[in-house]
């Protein structure tokens, strides 16, 4: 899945009220991300072109950010989950 499409899908997500299916779509999401900034991590490491290699690391670095932002929310909404029941 490409990298804008996994920022767009995770916004939407986070704008969203908590529910039990947003959970789970909030975790499968932030499992793509995880997998895409690897991929992108291991293409780094065969770049030789500087300007290559700094696009690169810029997308890995939205990536990690956005997946911050991800888990964020997603600890945020188990903790009130748990404490509802």
């Amino acid at each position: 899945m490409k990298t804008e499409k996994l920022i767009h899908r995770i916004q939407k997500l986070l704008q969203r009220a908590p529910e039990e299916t947003k959970l789970k779509k909030l975790h499968k999401t932030i499992k793509a991300l995880r997998n895409k900034q690897k991929d992108l991590e291991q293409k780094l490491k065969r770049t030789q072109g500087k300007h290559a290699r700094q696009r690169l690391q810029q997308k890995i670095d939205v990536l990690y950010v956005q997946r911050r932002k991800g888990i964020e929310v997603y600890r945020q909404l188990k903790a009130e989950r748990r404490e509802a029941a």
